[in-house]
């Protein structure tokens, strides 16, 4: 028996036009005709719901769209899940866009009101195959479904390379296994969460990577402010030198770490990143994206430590000598440097963790859960 994928349509939009109600279903179906023609060892499942929440009309949040879409897709049990409006979007950073994947949520938002009617259903096809490709961990290419589709007349159906298939294999796998609701009814909320990391840990950090946490730091411009300023008055305090630079490496080591998971922990609950669905019990599926979403701040608040460490070790090297050593009593020594460069780290991140609670909500989520806007 072939192993069973399941991509559930879910229509947000209060559409009545039968003629664009039939072409939605034809383009459901000539998507099931490609993955069956490209992934024959699946059995796939394309269901199709509608829901009549929004208008027809009037641009739509496509991060609202994404939550409304995975508590489809938990609610259901679908593996993966997209929406479907015939409204426009709300680009945040682009112009215009007509579609949105997460792979962090393993939903995407496709909206048909760029893609005039001649072909209409290929073309949505072609661009849900295209958002399918970025769930499935694949970057744009040359080749095949993943070439950006910069000019939506020009989108067309075609099959995956040969290795961008042998990657998709791997993801859909995976997907297909039963979920550890399924083999267990019974879960303690730790070994739940550690259980579910280890079901699939290098997917997990592999998603991680795709994110580039090490980019988080200059995408959150009120965080990245208020370690700024705090690192001012630290720089500039000669107590600040003198006990920072006295600190012993276990004191800064375990007070790095601290600080990290301090600060990770607290933005993660104040901008209420755990909370992307109404769905209550264990779900696996939940569990990972709520890990994925922790562990890629966790590295971005690490490498904003990182970041700012460097910068006060090169402020150091260049702020006049004389000054440094008088603040000290003595002469500051390179491995008192990294000291108190670690100390205004730690500094750093606690007041960075305060100013990442003063990021609007929608924007952090949209950096985390926001691939790209196509």
């Amino acid at each position: 028996m072939k192993p069973v994928v399941s991509v559930g349509w879910v229509l947000l939009s209060d559409v009545v036009d039968a003629q664009l109600l039939q072409k939605y279903e034809s383009a459901i179906s000539k998507l099931r005709s490609i993955l069956e023609e490209n992934f024959s060892q699946f059995t796939w499942e394309l269901p199709f719901v509608r829901r009549w929440r929004y208008p027809p009309h009037g641009a739509l949040d496509p991060l609202e769209l994404l939550e409304a879409g995975l508590q489809e897709k938990t609610k259901n049990g679908w593996d993966y899940s997209i929406v479907l409006v015939s409204n426009e979007l709300r680009p945040r950073y682009r112009i215009s866009t007509i579609g949105v994947p997460s792979s962090a949520l393993e939903v995407a938002v496709l909206s048909s009101s760029e893609l005039n009617n001649d072909g209409i259903d290929e073309k949505i096809a072609a661009l849900a195959l295209h958002l399918l490709g970025h769930l499935w961990g694949l970057s744009h290419s040359e080749d095949g479904p993943m070439v950006p589709p910069e000019d939506y007349k020009t989108l067309t159906l075609c099959n995956f390379t040969d290795g961008q298939k042998e990657l998709i294999e791997q993801r859909l796998v995976e997907a297909s296994d039963a979920r550890l609701e399924e083999r267990q009814a019974k879960w303690g909320h730790i070994s739940f969460y550690w259980s579910t990391f280890w079901t699939d840990p290098k997917g997990i950090l592999r998603d991680v990577h795709d994110y580039s946490p090490w980019r988080l730091p200059l995408k959150m411009a009120k965080m990245t402010a208020a370690t700024a300023v705090s690192m001012i008055f630290v720089l500039m305090g000669s107590e600040s030198w003198e006990l920072g630079a006295h600190f012993s490496p276990l004191v800064l080591l375990i007070g790095t770490l601290l600080a990290v998971l301090g600060s990770t922990s607290f933005i993660f609950a104040g901008q209420n990143l755990g909370q992307i669905s109404r769905e209550v019990g264990y779900r696996e599926q939940l569990a990972r994206t709520k890990i994925v979403v922790f562990t890629t701040l966790l590295y971005g608040m690490f490498f904003l430590w990182l970041l700012y460490m460097i910068f006060v070790i090169g402020m150091g090297i260049l702020f006049p000598r004389e000054i440094l050593d008088n603040w000290l009593g003595g002469r500051l020594s390179f491995s008192e440097l990294l000291h108190f460069a670690s100390f205004a780290g730690i500094l750093g991140l606690l007041a960075g963790a305060v100013g990442g609670n003063l990021e609007e909500e929608d924007e952090i989520k949209a950096e985390l859960f926001y691939d790209e806007e196509t």
